[in-house]
């Protein structure tokens, strides 16, 4: 005799496990394990990127990108599964999971090449020093100064700019600081230095 598999909807052998769904479950896990540590290393390469080539502006949106990207997947297969029907579809699962990995490779990847491949020359733009504070993070200190500046007509409000010891020392709210502006090689411009104002100009690439 033989039922109707509640989770895949295919028939099986009374008494016996359902091996269409054994095989799917296999499928899903194998492709889990494999997407999983490319994610991770998209992450970890998107964060490090993101600090090699900080852009403009709040990176909020990177950390809120990376959330929605490992929520939203999650919680659609959190449900498929709450009701019985993961395997069912396991294929929409596991392209999800693909999707997701390879999505976080790309994010690395454009904050990387931005950076690496812009070859258009550095530009200073002048910013004013609201409130300078330090981040103590778990590998170490940030020196932050909170500035306001415009760049390419738009204008950037208590923008956090990372800086060096240096700087942070030298700089004081409401000095003038120059911030090395790169125009990145897809539009996202971002900045290698941060120099109080009577600080020569490095080479910043």
């Amino acid at each position: 005799m033989q039922i109707i598999c509640p989770e895949c909807g295919k028939p099986f052998d009374d008494g016996d496990q359902c091996w269409v769904c054994v095989n799917r479950d296999e499928d899903m896990k194998e492709t889990f394990n494999l997407s999983f540590p490319v994610a991770l290393g998209g992450i970890v390469g998107t964060i490090f990127t993101v600090f090699s080539y900080p852009p403009l502006g709040s990176c909020w949106w990177v950390f809120y990108t990376i959330v929605a990207l490992i929520a939203i997947p999650g919680l659609m297969a959190f449900e498929l599964d709450n009701f019985d029907r993961l395997t069912r579809y396991a294929t929409l699962v596991r392209l999800m999971t693909v999707l997701v990995a390879a999505t976080f490779v790309l994010l690395a990847a454009y904050f990387y090449l931005n950076g690496i491949l812009d070859g258009s020359p550095p530009v200073e733009a002048q910013a004013l020093v609201s409130q300078k504070f330090i981040f103590h993070g778990r590998y170490g200190n940030e020196y932050i100064l909170k500035s306001n500046f415009s760049w390419n007509g738009k204008r950037f409000e208590d923008d956090d700019l990372g800086v060096s010891p240096e700087t942070f020392s030298a700089s004081e709210p409401g000095d003038s600081v120059r911030v090395i502006v790169h125009p990145g090689e897809f539009s996202l411009p971002w900045y290698s230095d941060v120099l109080p104002s009577s600080t020569p100009v490095r080479n910043s690439k």
